[in-house]
């Protein structure tokens, strides 16, 4: 089901169905999120309240998604947010999806006119959030966070051969209006919102199909925002099954292109 935009800032949107919706001004925050480690709960009560303060008299609704968590996420969890975060809303299912299938069950959930979502330990800090929405009142219709090359000398030796081929396939192949498309933050309107609604890939790879998509829709309007990881960010390996699952994704995509 997709949104079509009725004024700017959008603020009101239609439904194909013809059903008309009201957007309230503000920022839908969505964190995705599977088997959270260390005392996550505490920092993302502290992040939740720097990010507030940040934003000033600007609404946030912070969206939670559990992507089927089989540790550190229970009830108690549960409970302790939703009595340090007023109106969070938690999306939880059973079975690991992907981050790209969390992210879409976050994004349903959203009101506001605008959305962000990043990692859960908000890896860029949380500036970064409070400059993507600046970016979108601004006129941007998809903000695009996107890592530099200190970035790239911080990473170790295996992911960062992965990240400099992903880098140059997104350029050369998708022709992607953004180099870093795997940098986890974006944002967008409801123009973007509804591209990425659309999105099918469920892992890590919906981040090069939405930016993909979006840069293929010449109305939208999509920017990049340079961010830096904050001090003692761990990185993650990637299993050589989830690459190579990645790249079938890939050539989904390029699939898609060449049927363009």
């Amino acid at each position: 089901m997709s949104l079509e935009l009725l004024q700017a800032p959008p603020t009101t949107v239609v439904y194909t169905s013809g059903d008309l919706i009201k957007l309230t001004p503000g920022l839908d925050l969505i964190l995705p999120c599977w088997n959270p480690s260390g005392p996550w709960v505490e920092s993302l009560i502290r992040h939740y309240h720097e990010v507030t303060t940040l934003l000033g008299n600007v609404p946030v609704q912070l969206i939670l998604v559990n992507d089927g968590s089989v540790k550190n996420f229970t009830p108690q969890h549960i409970s302790w947010l939703e009595s340090a975060i007023p109106g969070i809303i938690i999306v939880s299912y059973a079975h690991n999806r992907g981050k790209g299938y969390a992210v879409r069950e976050g994004v349903k959930r959203s009101q506001h006119a605008f959305q962000v979502y990043t990692d859960l330990d908000f890896p860029f800090g949380v500036a970064a959030v409070r400059e993507a929405y600046n970016s979108l009142v601004q006129g941007l219709d998809v903000v695009a966070g996107e890592r530099g090359a200190a970035y790239l000398r911080e990473l170790p030796r295996k992911r960062r051969v992965i990240t400099r081929i992903s880098r140059f396939m997104n350029k050369m192949i998708l022709n992607l209006k953004v180099k870093d498309a795997q940098a986890g933050l974006k944002g967008f309107n409801s123009h973007g919102r509804n591209v990425l609604l659309n999105t099918r890939i469920d892992g890590f790879l919906y981040d090069s199909e939405f930016l993909y998509n979006a840069g293929r829709r010449p109305h939208i309007k999509i920017g990049a925002l340079a961010v830096a990881c904050r001090p003692g960010i761990q990185f993650s390996s990637f299993r050589l099954k989830l690459l190579m699952k990645e790249l079938v994704n890939y050539c989904r995509i390029i699939t898609s292109s060449s049927a363009a």
